[in-house]
């Protein structure tokens, strides 16, 4: 895929140790390029690994052959782990690894179905809560006769 960018914005956040860069990226007859091949891309021309560089968001107008990318630079990985939201990193990875990413993930939230009693402790609780609906004395209102007397 051949793709031209010009950087519009180049930005040092020293506080995350990370350069914050907004490009325009030119990609003459064909699709909005992957997040993969423009990590590629950016790492080369920044002298950096690709592993340290995350597209946080790729705009494509419709029926455009120009893009807009925001894209994070991060001095080193570790930095970029504890920082970068976990959906971001998931997907800045590459088709295979995503997929066991996610199968990971979904075996990890599985949970052992629990079994519930059955009818038993149903039961109990009805009957409880039929007798506390069943008014009391106290809850009863006052005629007129009866307040006279008292």
């Amino acid at each position: 895929m051949i793709m031209e960018f010009k950087v519009k914005q180049d930005v040092y956040n020293p506080l995350l140790r990370r350069k914050e860069v907004s490009l325009d990226v030119n990609h003459e007859r064909e699709g909005s390029p992957s997040r993969v091949a423009l990590r590629d891309a950016i790492a080369t021309k920044y002298s950096t690994k690709s592993e340290n560089v995350f597209v946080v968001q790729i705009q494509t107008p419709t029926g455009s052959q120009h893009s807009v990318c925001e894209v994070e630079i991060y001095d080193d990985y570790e930095g970029a782990r504890s920082v970068v939201p976990k959906h971001i990193q998931i997907r800045n990875l590459p088709s295979e690894e995503r997929k066991k990413m996610r199968e990971a993930s979904k075996k990890a939230e599985e949970k052992p179905k629990v079994e519930k009693p059955k009818g038993g402790a149903k039961a109990g609780k009805e009957e409880k809560s039929k007798q506390e609906a069943k008014p009391t004395d106290a809850a009863k209102p006052i005629s007129a006769k009866e307040s006279e007397t008292k």
